[in-house]
């Protein structure tokens, strides 16, 4: 099976690669992880990591510019009515609501698009103002690279597990990437899993929702929801992909 996680072996081609080629991504948390294979790997990636900060947790994603206008267009943002000038990038800021589909009632919503070269940082704050999303901002160092943009809690802001990766694989499924930490190894499960290149591969099933995989290498957690109709050549599809953390 070629995945692994065995050291730098070079930076690849950063952004999305090719049919059979590598591709290299960086998670908001700096890791950075390469795959090749013969596989179609020119799906976007995006990252997403918990900041807890002032009492609450917050979800930031990154992904390129286009990937948070998208999803700012997704949650009902007509348009941005603010920017600003943060980190060498810009803010651009804009108001929608979310619905209770059970009891009706709304709330006001501001969505944030911290927008770098090509990436970009997005998060929402519930009953927000500008003034509270350039604070936010201000709690995260963002240093944007040509695979991704990183984002590391300074003051007493803190990201209390570490960030993944989401990308997915045509023929395999949604991978979700992220360092295999004391904290991530509790999502394996009690028993062994089969022995494959560079660590295990378990295989699980969440009620109602169906199986999953989990491949555990030296230093990568990889999760995958495997296509409906691909479950049981998850396995060999897996082994013409390699999977490793690079510097």
């Amino acid at each position: 099976m070629g995945t692994r996680a065995q050291g730098p072996q070079g930076q690849g081609a950063p952004g999305q690669g090719a049919r059979g080629r590598g591709v290299t991504h960086r998670s908001l948390d700096g890791v950075r992880v390469r795959l090749a294979g013969d596989h179609d790997l020119r799906r976007p990636c995006t990252s997403v990591a918990r900041i807890a900060e002032g009492g609450r947790l917050h979800e930031i994603s990154s992904g390129t510019r286009e990937d948070a206008l998208a999803w700012a267009s997704d949650i009902g943002v007509d348009r941005f009515e603010q920017e600003f000038r943060v980190q060498g990038g810009r803010l651009r800021v804009g108001g929608t609501a979310t619905r209770d589909a059970e009891t009706g009632l709304s709330d006001p919503v501001l969505a944030a698009v911290w927008e770098g070269r090509r990436h970009a940082v997005f998060t929402h704050l519930y009953h927000g103002r500008p003034a509270d999303a350039v604070a936010f901002f201000d709690t995260l160092r963002l240093t944007e690279h040509e695979d991704g943009v990183t984002a590391v809690p300074r003051g007493r802001a803190r990201r209390p597990e570490p960030a993944e990766m989401v990308k997915e694989v045509p023929g395999i499924g949604l991978l979700e990437i992220t360092a295999l930490t004391t904290v991530t190894r509790r999502r394996l499960p009690p028993w062994r899993g089969a022995s494959v290149a560079g660590g295990e591969l378990f295989r699980d099933t969440v009620e109602g929702q169906g199986p999953y995989f989990l491949l555990a290498l030296a230093s990568l957690l990889v999760t995958v929801l495997p296509e409906e109709d691909r479950v049981r050549d998850v396995p060999r599809r897996l082994a013409g992909l390699a999977v490793e953390a690079v510097r």
